[in-house]
Order: structure tokens, then sequence, then C-alpha cells
């Protein structure tokens, strides 16, 4: 059996770290996982589920090879029996019933009762879209008219820092979105070490030269989002009236509704800190003295400095002023752009680091169940002391001296309170990070929701990002419901 994905999760490479275990040299097939070659009778036949695309068929198998199996879901999915054949089929994968590692189906041993097995096709290039998801148009159902962010600033005031924050937050709420930055295309087609005064106003080539990449940033846009894109944000200086006009023309020809984002800096300690930490990396200074590159940069910052104008109030935009100190907005009239201005308002750009992991094995772990609210077994509750002992060890001497406390957060459950309890630093249960709400499948196994509830099941199977079991909540839900969360860590300033 051949892995496709083996992820292994933080608490299990804890536990082995803990226990002076190492870890396995390549991933368990299921049945030396279950240490059991077969979990089922080939005699007696396998309820099975088949899955393509977001289409799920519950089928019963009786046979003894594989090839039996590749024909009985063709005889089920007429449409791919016209396109393949049981030779050229894709190979079925299957999620492991313990692990959840998806592997390639090599033999029947492979199978258990009311597995899914899916077959995954390539899809076409031309429906590949960048930054596409598609379980998506929900959010987006109240934004009727495309829109384009559009960044305004000089150099060293957070622009692409601000349209990489804005492209992460669209990205988790599922908004097909793009960053279109016109210093990538600069460097792609023109070289990546220009000096300033390519960047002087009074350099007619240099001039013609940025207006070309500009120009050509602004086409890939447009294609994008005329070719099924919701957001792009065209990330550039943006700095004269003339550019950004000529934006909006082409913008509003297009039916694209366009928002600038203005970021204003005049606190000096903050641009000084952009410059260090930041610009000194650009490819444009690779190789470059350092103290010769920041001269340079001030001086492309000058030159930028002559004919900057600020975004008039006859536009749609949001200015902010001294990393958000203040942020003042003008015309703002859709749904997404007020979402997104209201996360900027929590931006901030103090760095912390965030740790993720999952909490220890829970009696339901072991017991295979959906849900419930069970305490941590023996495993986990060693799983909760190695975590205390690698937090004091790599992060309470060596980060909070120079970011501030550490802060916990849990959710509510046994399974998180209980993994966390060893830790010696303030904790936060917060209801909204509890786990996903099965509703009338909580605490059952998969078999007995399987045989039980076969169409939910299958529901789950076909689409488990909008799937809502009976009396509880989507993953979609989640999304949403973790939108306060969202906000609270780009708020928090101590790790």
């Amino acid at each position: 059996m051949a892995a496709i994905q083996s992820p292994v999760p933080f608490n299990y490479v804890q536990h082995l770290m803990a226990s002076g275990v190492g870890l396995p040299s390549r991933s368990p097939s299921p049945a030396n996982l279950d240490g059991d070659a077969h979990t089922w009778d080939v005699a007696r036949g396998i309820s099975v589920f088949f899955k393509c695309g977001e289409t799920v068929k519950k089928c019963f198998f009786r046979g003894d090879h594989l090839s039996l199996l590749r024909e009985l879901f063709l005889k089920h999915f007429a449409d791919m029996a016209r396109r393949f054949s049981e030779t050229t089929l894709p190979p079925f994968t299957i999620v492991h019933k313990q692990s959840r590692i998806i592997y390639e189906v090599e033999t029947l041993t492979d199978l258990y009762p009311y597995c899914v097995l899916e077959v995954k096709l390539p899809k076409p290039a031309s429906e590949v879209q960048v930054g596409r998801r598609d379980a998506s148009v929900g959010y987006f159902a109240f934004q009727k008219q495309k829109l384009c962010f559009v960044m305004v600033g000089l150099p060293a005031r957070g622009k692409s820092y601000i349209s990489r924050k804005i492209c992460r937050y669209l990205s988790w709420v599922g908004v097909p979105r793009a960053a279109f930055n016109v210093g990538s295309y600069r460097r792609a087609r023109l070289g990546s070490q220009q000096s300033s005064n390519f960047f002087d106003p009074a350099n007619d080539e240099g001039n013609r030269a940025r207006l070309h990449m500009a120009i050509a940033a602004l086409d890939d846009m447009l294609n994008w989002l005329n070719q099924g894109g919701k957001v792009a944000i065209y990330d550039a200086t943006n700095s004269t009236s003339e550019r950004r006009q000529m934006i909006l023309n082409r913008c509003t020809k297009e039916s694209v509704q366009v928002v600038f984002i203005e970021s204003i800096c005049n606190d000096q300690t903050i641009i000084e800190r952009s410059i260090q930490e930041t610009k000194l990396s650009m490819p444009d200074y690779q190789g470059i003295d350092p103290e010769l590159a920041v001269q340079d940069f001030r001086r492309r910052i000058a030159n930028y400095e002559k004919t900057y104008e600020t975004v008039d109030d006859d536009v749609a935009y949001v200015k902010l002023i001294d990393v958000g100190r203040q942020v003042v907005v003008n015309r703002i009239e859709s749904y997404v752009a007020s979402r997104v201005i209201h996360f900027l308002m929590n931006l901030h750009t103090v760095s912390r680091p965030i740790w993720l992991t999952r909490h220890g094995q829970t009696e339901s772990n072991t017991n295979n169940r959906i849900g419930g609210d069970s305490p941590l077994t023996l495993h986990g509750d060693d799983f909760a002391h190695a975590l205390a002992d690698w937090v004091e060890s790599h992060i309470t001497s060596q980060q909070t001296s120079s970011s501030g406390a550490l802060t916990i957060w849990t959710s509510t459950l046994k399974s998180a309170v209980g993994t966390a309890q060893y830790i010696n630093h303030p904790k936060l249960a917060l209801r909204v990070l509890d786990e996903i709400d099965a509703g009338l499948c909580d605490g059952m196994s998969y078999d007995e929701m399987a045989e039980q509830l076969p169409d939910e099941y299958s529901a789950r199977a076909a689409d488990k990002l909008r799937n809502r079991d009976p009396g509880g909540e989507s993953y979609s839900d989640i999304i949403s419901r973790l939108w306060p969360v969202f906000f609270g860590l780009e708020r928090q300033r101590q790790p």
C-alpha cells in the first residue's frame, strides 16, 4: 500500500520524542497498524462507498481481485466508463480507519466496511485558477461585482505586508483571490537590481519601463478576474493621481469595483524598522553592502516623494495611518470590502510567534467515535506532560523575555483543557474553539454512521466542507464561527 500523504499529528511526534522512540521510517499499512491482515470476509462481501467528484454511491462488493472492484465502480459511474477501462482507471484512494492517512489501494486487504474509495481526476488546465477554492461562493454571495483593492503608498509603508494579510484572510473565508505585485513584474522582466535613479521621475526611460510593468500586471489581473476570480489586490506604489485614474478607468470598463488602500506612515521609527527588517533582504539588494543598500533605498523613497499625491475624497478608500493608529474610511459600500476593512483595523506589525498543537489522545479517539467530550487517555496525559516540558524548554526560556507573557488558548472541551493543564502559563478557554458540532452523529463511530445514516455518510463524503450533519455544523459554519478568533490573533501582540 503506497502512502500519498502521511501527516503525523504534532502530539504523536512529541509523544515519541518525549518517550525516546524514533519515528517510523515509512508509513505503515493499515494491516500493520491494525495488526490484522483482513478486516472483512471476502466470501460474505463488504459495503463500500465510491466517490468521484461530488458524487458518492453506496455499493456492495463481493470479489477476490481489484479488477472486479474497478468493474463495479465503472458499472455505477457510466460517464467514467465511457472514458476509462478497468486498466486505465486512476487508482482508488482510501483513508485509513485509525490514522486518517490517505493511501492508494493496492490490494483488497486495504478495504474495511463502509470505507470511501475515491477516484481523483486532475482538473483541466482551463479550470485551474490562482487562489481558487471551489466551495467558496457562499461568502461572496453578498458581493455581486468583482472587486479590486489598489494599494497606495510610498516604499517601506507596508503595502505588500497588507496585501499578503488580505490574501490570507480572504483565503480563510473562501473567497477566490490573487495579488498582483508590480515590483515582481519589474524584477522578472527588467532585472532585480535597479538603482534609485531608475525611480527618479526625471528619468523618462525609467518612467516608461515602470508604466509598462504596471500595465502588464493590470492586464493579468483583469484577465484573472474575467476568468472566475473574485477579489484582486493590485500591489504597487500607485503614488500619483494620474496612475490611479488609469487603473480606475480600466477597472470600471471591466465592471470591477475599486477600493484604494493607502498606507501612510510618518513615524520614522517604523519606517526605519521596515527598511532594516524587510527591504535589505529584497532581491534588489542581494550581494550589496547593507549600508550602501540603505542609502540607495532612502534615495528611492525621496524620488517617490517628489510626485506623491494622497488619495482624493471622490473615490472609495481606506487610509491606514501609522500602521492602524488611525483609520479613515470613505465611500465603502460593498460587503466584502467592509469585511476586509474590519480585518485591517486589527492589523499591527509587532512580530510574535504562534504555536498550534492537537490535543492528546482521548477515549473517543481510541474508539474511533465522532465528537464527544471524553477525557484524555493515559497516552493523552503523557502527551500533556511532554507538551508542558517542551513549552518550558523551547518557549518560556527563549521567547517570553523579549515578546511578552505567553497565553494559552484552548477550547472548553476536556481534551483541550486536559492537554494544557500542566503548562505553567495563563490559560483562556474559549467556547468558539470547540470542535465541530456533529449533531445527531455525535458519539457515533464512522461504521455506525455509515450503517444507520447512509445518506448522511454519503453527503459527508461528497462535500465535507459544506455538509452539515443533522442538528450539527458544517466546516463552513466553523469558518464563520472562527472569525472572532482570526481577528483576535491579528490583534494579539504576545506569543
